[in-house]
């Protein structure tokens, strides 16, 4: 469906958006509703707050430690999950330190 919208969205100056979408079999609605999606990070926000979490503390902790300090120094509270999932889409991983003996 994307991969229709995509080419939609590349050709409008052949073509009519309603001919484009009648012919690929998809609504006009769907079409702008899709567009209105790709400009929208709903998530920007709090990708900045975990990676000033995570500059903070010198990228030493990773998810489970940066969620508490996210309610501790912020107050925001965030399933262990999305602040996962969050910081695989960032590239951001704890350093593995070695204990000393």
């Amino acid at each position: 469906m994307a991969r229709k919208f995509a080419t939609i969205k590349e050709a409008p100056e052949q073509y009519s958006i309603r001919e484009l979408c009648k012919l690929f079999g998809v609504s006009r609605i769907g079409y702008y509703a899709y567009l209105k999606r790709q400009d929208v990070d709903k998530d920007k926000s709090i990708k900045e707050l975990i990676q000033t979490v995570y500059k903070k503390y010198d990228g030493k902790y990773g998810y489970r430690q940066i969620q508490l300090f996210l309610l501790q120094d912020h107050g925001v509270w965030m399933n262990h999950k999305k602040v996962l999932r969050l910081m695989k889409e960032m590239g951001l991983r704890s350093r593995i330190r070695r204990k000393h003996r």
